[in-house]
């Protein structure tokens, strides 16, 4: 669970919604498919859009381990 600066909890489902929709659009931004994306981090490709969906909780772990494939420090 992350606590936002005034205080506000969000829970894990809201944090793996919000991480997925980093990754894509990170992703997206870069012009990296998802595919590419799988191929970097060693999972399916299934796994990342998964992931993007928010269907992963918890979402910390692979969400660093993306960000890291995508040329961001660890997180």
């Amino acid at each position: 669970m992350l606590v936002g600066a005034n205080g506000t909890r969000f829970t894990a489902e809201e944090d793996a919604e919000d991480f997925g929709r980093l990754v894509r659009e990170t992703r997206a931004m870069q012009d990296v498919s998802a595919a590419e994306l799988a191929h970097r981090c060693g999972v399916r490709t299934e796994d990342v859009l998964a992931f993007e969906d928010g269907r992963v909780v918890p979402a910390r772990a692979p969400f660093s381990a993306y960000m890291q494939a995508l040329g961001f420090s660890a997180v």
